[in-house]
């Protein structure tokens, strides 16, 4: 990847997108992960820093401290406005609707829950202040499903959706986001001690490996695992992939590629490549 040209092609990209539109401002949910801090540079050097506002939204008790120190040095870095608002009670009020309604319980439909809260006040704000809301996922993210559906996949426009994880941590580092943060294991901080790397399985240097091979070149999963990779975690990554094309429907995406995977495009489903 030619990092500054596609740091140049993203950046008209908003900005072009924005003019078509006819709006000024951006709202992006700021959590001190990569994503959104290398999402929230290039917005505001594309729109400027008096047109973009930064939510920081903790789930007190499972956000890190480390993540919460991070979003607030990253505002003060960009010198943009911000507003930190904690989800909790929020989240608290399905906690209560269970137990008044004898739900059972589930630790993927209250991380959920907590994914679309922040995409609702982010909305809120938007309303608000005649604003855009800006995605934070990113190629890999979208592939695998590693996403929420109407959570932190729903946004106006995905900034850096068609750059994979591993070009995400040279984009950040070509801004001069801090290596406090590109260092960070990736985690969702939707439950307490899980990280991206547990629920997947591989590491992102790994899993863009085999996303590239599988998306880009378009080999089946035996030519894949062919050429070294693991099996199981092969498998686990196409199934990932057919099984999440659902979550692919959404926002606008900024293309800087000629090769990018179909699902993503709305034409041809990844699962079409793996029939039988």
């Amino acid at each position: 990847m030619n990092t500054k040209e596609v740091c140049s092609a993203l950046i008209l990209g908003i900005r072009d997108y924005f003019r078509k539109n006819n709006f000024q401002k951006a709202v992006v949910g700021l959590s001190g992960g990569l994503d959104s801090s290398v999402v929230a540079a290039l917005v505001v050097e594309a729109l400027g820093r008096q047109n973009v506002t930064a939510i920081l939204m903790p789930d007190i008790g499972t956000t890190s401290t480390k993540s919460m120190e991070h979003a607030a040095s990253l505002v003060k870095r960009l010198k943009i406005n911000h507003y930190k608002i904690s989800i909790n009670d929020f989240v608290q009020y399905f906690n209560n609707l269970n137990k008044k309604l004898r739900f059972k319980k589930s630790i993927y439909a209250i991380s959920n829950v907590k994914a679309r809260t922040r995409m609702m006040i982010l909305y809120y704000f938007a309303n608000l202040e005649n604003a855009l809301v800006i995605g934070t996922s990113d190629k890999s993210e979208i592939a695998l499903g590693y996403t929420t559906k109407y959570g932190d996949n729903a946004a106006d426009i995905l900034v850096i959706g068609d750059l994979w994880k591993t070009e995400v941590i040279e984009m950040g580092r070509f801004l001069g986001i801090p290596e406090s943060i590109l260092r960070k294991k990736p985690s969702a901080e939707l439950v307490k001690g899980i990280t991206a790397e547990k629920e997947l399985g591989a590491s992102y240097d790994v899993l863009d490996k085999i996303l590239k091979i599988c998306i880009e070149d378009g080999l089946s999963p035996e030519q894949i695992t062919s050429k070294g990779f693991n099996k199981k975690l092969v498998s686990n990554v196409i199934d990932r992939i057919r099984l999440n094309e659902h979550k692919r429907r959404t926002a606008m995406l900024i293309r800087v590629s000629e090769k990018s995977f179909h699902g993503m495009e709305w034409r041809m489903p990844i699962t079409n490549r793996f029939k039988g």
